[in-house]
């Protein structure tokens, strides 16, 4: 056995114990996970953090005198949800039957229709910025720019469930 082995070992020992005293590598911001979604013709983002579930549309059965951003009522997994129109909820125009759900609420789950998943990304918080003067909705005033430079709108989904709540409770 040559020497040049015990001398190799002691060195891989050494430096596997002093990888232990030196502080972690920095971890990179991964950002915010983000669904891209379509409603009516118009692009969307919604923060991932803000849903509870995402599925394909399942059968909705219209309640008769429900407002117009109320599509009616789903079952999924064996529970109810009232499922309401993206679209319709942010006065767009919708040419397309939305194709998917998107459950929020927490507790009191709301269901939430979009006519199409175009998929998901990460924004850091360089990438986030908010404009209320430019908004074409209160709901949509922060604004993601994407890898092209596209900026898309991302929906506040915690106040728009607030609000069908509430516009529930006093109909009610």
């Amino acid at each position: 056995m040559s020497t040049r082995v015990p001398l190799r070992l002691d060195e891989l020992r050494d430096s596997f114990d002093s990888s232990f005293s030196r502080p972690p590598p920095v971890q990179k911001d991964p950002g915010e996970a983000l669904l891209r979604l379509r409603v009516g013709s118009s692009p969307l983002v919604v923060r991932l953090a803000d849903l509870s579930g995402l599925h394909l549309m399942p059968r909705v059965v219209r309640l008769p005198g429900a407002p117009a951003s109320l599509l009616g009522l789903a079952g999924l997994r064996g529970q109810l949800f009232a499922v309401h129109d993206l679209a319709a909820s942010l006065g767009l125009r919708s040419e397309e039957s939305p194709g998917w759900l998107l459950l929020a609420g927490g507790a009191k789950r709301v269901g939430l229709a979009a006519a199409g998943f175009e998929g998901q990304l990460r924004a850091t918080s360089e990438q986030l910025s908010t404009d209320m003067a430019s908004a074409p909705h209160p709901l949509l005033a922060t604004r993601v720019r994407l890898p092209d430079g596209a900026l898309v709108p991302v929906l506040d989904v915690e106040t728009l469930v607030r609000n069908l709540l509430e516009e529930a409770s006093r109909s009610a």
